[in-house]
């Protein structure tokens, strides 16, 4: 009569094992970044030095960082209508100091020797899509950096529609 209490406490015990394996599986997944909607795995963590304008930056070893996917008003040489809210809400975002993830796309560098990344915060916000939601930036697409381009769309006319950021002002 004892051996089949030991086989049942062997397989709940099992059982228990692989639910606590799973867990801690699940757990690890979560701390390296998710492959869903999330920020991707294997994100590198980027230093901002400071904010050039509403969709450029620049590290602290120098590297020019060019936000893929969006296209924020230009703030040179004259200021467009809502650059100066852009600029800011990137600063916001990525201030100086602040330790970011980046992902590039297809293409590591645009025309102009910028690396071309999407960016989070470390608390996880996609500053990318961010912008575009808020209103400060819309998005623009070019193949074959384009991941994320439906996502933004959304947000976009999400944006629009609410007369956010540059929608309701400019």
């Amino acid at each position: 009569m004892t051996t089949p209490r030991r086989s049942t406490r062997a397989v709940v015990a099992g059982f228990v094992g692989a639910l606590l394996l799973a867990g801690i599986w699940v757990a690890a997944s979560a701390l390296r970044g998710s492959t869903g909607e999330g920020m991707p795995a294997g994100a590198d963590v980027i230093t901002v030095q400071r904010v050039v304008d509403g969709d450029t930056l620049v590290t602290a070893d120098g590297t020019r960082v060019r936000l893929i996917g969006i296209d924020a008003p230009e703030a040179h040489p004259e200021p467009e209508c809502g650059a100066d809210a852009a600029t800011a809400r990137l600063r916001d975002l990525a201030p100086e100091g602040a330790r970011l993830r980046a992902v590039a796309d297809q293409e590591d560098l645009d025309r102009y020797d910028r690396e071309l990344r999407y960016l989070w915060t470390e608390g996880g916000t996609f500053v990318n899509e961010a912008l575009v939601a808020e209103g400060h930036a819309e998005t623009i697409r070019v193949a074959p950096n384009t991941r994320y381009a439906e996502r933004f769309a959304d947000a976009e006319a999400a944006a629009r529609a609410q007369g956010a950021g540059r929608w309701g002002t400019c």
